[in-house]
């Protein structure tokens, strides 16, 4: 016991010191925090707390240093300067904005005092006309006349530019008189815009291609500055420029002029100094929703669109897009936003990034390749929750058009992506286990029936969203107003189309070599032609030409007129009614995307591609596109087996069937120049009927090689 007393006497309270002014000595000990009891150290100084105390040990007290050095203090003051900026920039733009919008009201002021003394003069002539006394006084206008300059419908300067184009056929006069130059590319000329000319060139914009690619907020076009804006992200500036010109058909050599140009500057502002800002992603997503021309590269890695595709990629990661709620953990030192209203900045961005997806989707499926070789097949909250929830939910769709419409192409997008993975699987175990491996001799079955079971499975899905889309479709035009029927139609067409490009994509990899029987793979052929005569349909509803379209709209137009030339160009088909009918629906689709000459050079590829297979026989695509050769008694090679309309180029997926066709467009001209006296393959009646050929007057149509082009 008196040991015991002996060593609490001993007992005491630690404080240790103090090494700088900044450190702060803690009020409770190390035990009592650790077991989070009250401590009353302080009180019993220079003795051990109570608890200390009662279990016999010293009582501790520690000391909290804080950061002292410059790293904290120099973060605090950039980002202090930075906030100083931004509201100066939007000081300067406020400013603008009422120096615009007095300028404005001056002119019209103006106008309305010429109109007056015009009805004055007028007014003063009839009455001497009819000899009646009058006094001469100035007229005064009625309130309603003065009001109309503040009620105009036009929300900013650069609107009423197009306003007075078209009603007054002249312009009003704007004090800036500057001009915008691009010479980016030193092998062409400069081209250079006045100050009114990119007014319009924006306005349209907003107007007509804004509504497929929603990523810019309607205060963007009323309220930027435009020379403010072309110096901070001059790359976003030509590229709105560059597409607005494609409604313009008169300008095709300046569209072609400055397409140069801004691939050239592209390599400048992307790959050799890339500006830290959204804005960077927006101008690739234009240039990948609106493709420049790019016919000289034959090599999909040299395809303008697919580096665009991989360099925004990065830089949505990078800039933290898919987090919107810990955005700021990644854009250090990056201009991250679009609007001032924090909600629809966080909006914007997320569409950003879903229209990055879905552009990355498009154009891999369309090129034939695999996403996983490029993008991998990540999925994160954003897109899952667009895809599988929002898509659903009837309110979003009401109350925003825009995110509804994106969200209907990001969950279409990432369908066309799952089937575009499971068929490049299942190709893929064909190549391996060919017919070289005597020992998987059964697997090319098992194949063909997990091929049947994935078609079957797609085209149920593919079949839901539809049922899905147009139910969410109807609530949503049961809610808007009638002032947005027209554009809700539009859209809800469009996406009609992107659910009938899935299904043909779906078809075209039924069309490659497989063990099915002719009458089965006659039924894909015939789901293959409805699936084109409804996107022939849709894109003759639309009032908007070929050249304004999205890549989301003009690849299912593209591939719709390659499967009809193929299928017309087959021995495949029934009755010759059936082929006229290819015909007449291939010529509407044609007519609509050759419809301006001027404008050929966006199509080269796809022009000379029809152009060439159309010239080809029919015999000699037969004779090409057969499963086997073999010769009989008297050495004449008889062909056997099923037509199949992909044969050789399966492995490039959706693009197979335009491989095909460039494939037997290539053979036809080695045989002609291996010997340029050999004419078309002539076959005989028993090779017609190996690939299920009967009737003769049928037979006498396919060789006569009728162009499908009209006379």
């Amino acid at each position: 016991m008196i040991m015991s007393l002996q060593s609490q006497n001993r007992l005491k309270l630690i404080i240790p010191k103090q090494r700088s002014k900044t450190d702060k000595i803690l009020k409770t000990c190390t035990r009592c925090r650790q077991h989070k009891t009250k401590c009353d150290a302080f009180q019993t100084n220079p003795n051990p707390c109570t608890h200390c105390f009662k279990k016999n040990v010293n009582c501790n007290l520690e000391i909290l240093s804080k950061p002292t050095g410059r790293v904290k203090t120099l973060d605090i003051v950039e980002r202090l300067s930075c906030e100083v900026s931004d509201l100066k920039e939007l000081m300067t733009d406020l400013i603008q904005r009422r120096n615009d919008l007095v300028e404005l009201l001056i002119e019209r002021g103006k106008q309305i005092e010429q109109e007056a003394s015009i009805q004055c003069h007028k007014q003063q002539q009839e009455q001497q006309e009819l000899q009646k006394p009058s006094l001469k006084r100035i007229y005064t206008p009625p309130v309603s006349t003065m009001q109309s300059c503040l009620n105009t419908p036009y929300t900013s300067p650069e609107s009423t530019i197009d306003l007075y184009t078209e009603a007054d056929g002249e312009s009003p006069n704007v004090s800036d008189t500057s001009k915008y130059t691009i010479k980016a590319n030193y092998k062409v000329k400069p081209i250079s815009i006045t100050h009114k000319q990119a007014q319009f060139y924006f306005t349209n914009y907003e107007r007509n291609f804004n509504k497929y690619l929603p990523i810019f907020p309607d205060e963007f076009f009323q309220s930027t500055n435009l020379i403010e804006f072309h110096k901070e992200n001059e790359l976003t500036f030509w590229c709105i420029i560059l597409t607005s010109h494609l409604n313009q058909y008169e300008q095709a050599n300046e569209y072609k002029s400055l397409a140069e140009h801004v691939k050239s500057l592209v390599v400048d502002k992307c790959w050799f100094n890339t500006p830290r800002s959204v804005y960077i992603i927006s101008s690739l997503l234009i240039l990948t929703t609106w493709p420049l021309p790019n016919h000289q590269h034959t090599k999909i890695a040299d395809n303008l669109s697919v580096k665009f595709i991989s360099l925004m990629k990065s830089l949505s990661y990078q800039f933290g897009l898919h987090k919107l709620e810990f955005i700021n953990e990644f854009s250090h030192k990056t201009k991250i936003n679009l609007s001032q209203e924090v909600n629809l900045n966080n909006r914007i961005r997320e569409r950003i990034y879903k229209f990055v997806n879905i552009n990355s989707n498009y154009w891999l499926i369309n090129l034939g390749l695999s996403n996983n070789n490029y993008n991998g097949f990540n999925q994160d909250y954003i897109l899952n929750k667009a895809s599988n929830i929002d898509i659903h939910d009837s309110s979003i769709a009401s109350s925003s058009i825009n995110d509804h419409y994106i969200n209907c192409l990001l969950k279409i997008s990432m369908i066309q992506s799952k089937l575009n993975e499971n068929m490049n699987a299942l190709i893929g175990d064909s190549l391996e286990f060919g017919e070289d491996h005597m020992t998987m001799k059964m697997l090319p079955n098992q194949l063909n029936t997990t091929k049947l079971i994935n078609f079957n499975m797609f085209e149920i899905i593919i079949d839901d969203l539809k049922k899905t889309l147009s139910m969410v479709d109807q609530e949503e035009n049961s809610d808007n107003n009638n002032d947005n029927d027209s554009f809700c139609g539009d859209l809800s067409n469009l996406i009609q189309m992107s659910i009938a490009y899935s299904k043909l994509q779906l078809f075209v990899y039924s069309l490659s070599k497989s063990d099915i029987p002719l009458q089965e793979y006659r039924v894909y052929i015939k789901k293959l032609v409805s699936c084109c005569m409804e996107i022939m349909q849709l894109s003759q509803s639309q009032q908007t030409n070929y050249l304004d379209l999205p890549i989301y709209f003009k690849f299912p137009i593209e591939l719709t007129l390659l499967t009809l030339l193929r299928i017309f160009k087959s021995p495949i088909l029934h009755i010759i009614d059936e082929y006229n009918e290819i015909k007449t629906c291939f010529n509407k689709v044609y007519e609509t995307v050759f419809k301006f000459k001027n404008w050929q050079f966006m199509t080269t590829k796809l022009y000379r591609l029809i152009e060439m297979f159309d010239k080809l026989s029919r015999e000699f695509v037969i004779s090409q596109s057969v499963n086997e050769e073999t010769k009989n008694e008297n050495d004449a090679v008889v062909t056997t087996g099923d037509f199949f309309l992909i044969t050789k180029m399966k492995n490039y997926l959706v693009s197979s069937l335009q491989y095909e066709m460039i494939w037997l467009i290539y053979q036809h001209e080695h045989v002609q120049k291996g010997n340029e006296d050999t004419s078309a393959q002539q076959l005989s009646l028993q090779q017609w009927n190996s690939i299920g050929v009967y009737d003769n007057q049928l037979i006498e149509y396919l060789k006569t090689n009728e162009s499908i082009l009209n006379p």
